[in-house]
């Protein structure tokens, strides 16, 4: 290899982190906040909603799961379109798909006319985090993509926070459908600063694009001028045809399956914690302001456990890290329907459910994030929440049809910690049978490229 070259693995990991990438990250992470408040939105306005749309709500179970289905198609279809023709035009995409279905939803007259703007609104949400979070993740230096991927998706909760602190206010005053007004014209400001952003890197290498676009990218991040006579290269190995089916080659079979199991078990809990806590609790005779202030604390559990959860995997081993926080979360969310007589012991559990199921998630992006090659990335972590978006599709439907059973409300919440405890076996299981072949890497630095310190 020639001595001119230099891997852009070395700037991306030696130049201090300047306002360039601070611009970039910063904008991700209102992207996930509003994709968090529009998620959560339906259900903090579905009483509202049911009496004004003459919809029963018992049917609000389909509505959740339309938007969580869509979000899950979104998640399958726009995560290998963004490894096979670019990061930031899918993104984009999927911004104004959410906004526009936002504004639309409420537009709608009835049942049908509500699932699909919930369907349709889902597809550019399920589209946007998996796209955001490769291309972030590939402007971050190594030993911060848990910490950033933490922190980005940390906003997911927040933004269910901020809707459970206004709603109470805004629904009364204003009706429902200002949250969804909200909710959409925000997407479209972002929408526009995404089209300043730069494409991902390897992206531009793996697609031979010119070493002008490149170095313009360069020398924004670096800040200094950079050698005009560079060769700007990717070490990571180059994966040829369509990203879907190197999922399951070079050894990564069981390991894909293992985490789209912990996956799909702990994003089930999480949305029964966020869409169903409220009506489950005023089921158990908690007030509303009452159940209202339990989601918010939960949410506020989950932006801080959300937010260490990805630092966690960077400093300690994920496979202790993982295991540890599903199994805490399900003590924390078991005794939920039992302690609704006593509010300090009820918000402390909401609150660890949140710090400790948060925690697991942001662990298992981490996860999918730091270990899928560059070039399979966006389809790895976008199939993976595709699989979270179907337990999110299951379980409020499960919750539902439970409930319809006769189920006390005690027993709901204690078997809530069944799926805790199913994403906890399926981590160890993984480091169990997962080799390093499992997963694509970094190839190590060849001796005639250059690293980037002296930029």
């Amino acid at each position: 290899m020639k001595t001119n070259q230099i891997s852009i693995a070395s700037i991306i990991d030696c130049v201090p982190i300047g306002a360039f990438r601070i611009r970039l990250f910063a904008i991700s992470f209102l992207i996930v906040l509003t994709d968090g408040f529009d998620t959560q939105a339906i259900g903090f306005a579905a009483k509202a909603m049911s009496a004004s749309l003459n919809i029963p709500i018992a049917s609000f179970g389909q509505v959740f799961s339309a938007g969580l289905f869509g979000a899950m198609v979104g998640a399958f279809v726009l995560g290998p379109l963004a490894d096979r023709y670019g990061r930031r035009w899918t993104l984009i995409g999927s911004i104004l798909t959410f906004a526009v279905f936002s504004l639309l939803t409420p537009r709608a007259a009835n049942l049908n006319g509500l699932l699909l703007f919930r369907f349709l609104a889902g597809l550019g949400l399920g589209g946007a985090i998996p796209n955001l979070l490769a291309l972030s993740s590939e402007y971050a230096p190594h030993r911060m993509r848990g910490l950033l991927t933490g922190v980005l998706y940390a906003a997911f909760p927040l933004g269910g926070a901020v809707g459970a602190a206004t709603s109470a206010h805004l629904i009364p005053l204003y009706g429902w459908p200002l949250l969804f007004y909200v909710g959409g014209t925000v997407p479209l400001f972002l929408a526009a600063l995404v089209i300043a952003l730069p494409e991902s890197l390897p992206f531009l290498l793996r697609r031979d694009a010119d070493q002008r676009t490149v170095r313009t990218i360069i020398e924004r991040i670096s800040r200094n001028a950079v050698p005009r006579d560079a060769t700007y290269v990717d070490l990571e190995e180059r994966i040829p045809g369509f990203p879907i089916r190197h999922l399951f080659s070079h050894g990564r079979t069981t390991a894909t399956l293992l985490l789209w199991i912990s996956f799909f078990m702990c994003f089930v809990l999480l949305i029964v914690l966020v869409l169903w806590t409220p009506a489950l609790l005023r089921g158990a005779g908690v007030g509303e302001h009452a159940a209202a202030l339990i989601v918010g604390l939960i949410n506020l559990g989950s932006v801080v456990g959300t937010a260490l959860g990805g630092r966690l995997v960077d400093r300690l081993v994920p496979a202790r890290v993982l295991p540890a926080l599903f199994i805490c979360g399900a003590l924390s969310v078991s005794p939920l329907g039992y302690v609704t007589g006593s509010p300090i012991l009820l918000a402390f559990c909401a609150t660890l459910s949140g710090f400790f199921i948060g925690g697991g998630s942001s662990g298992l992006l981490s996860l999918a994030v730091s270990t899928y090659p560059s070039a399979v990335r966006a389809t790895g972590v976008g199939w993976a929440m595709a699989l979270g978006r179907l337990g999110q599709v299951a379980g409020p439907l499960l919750v539902g049809a439970v409930l319809a059973g006769g189920f006390s409300i005690n027993r709901i919440f204690l078997f809530s910690a069944v799926p805790a405890l199913c994403a906890a076996a399926a981590i160890v299981l993984l480091k169990q049978s997962c080799t390093d072949r499992c997963f694509g890497s970094v190839k190590a630095q060849t001796p005639g490229t250059r690293n980037a310190s002296n930029l």
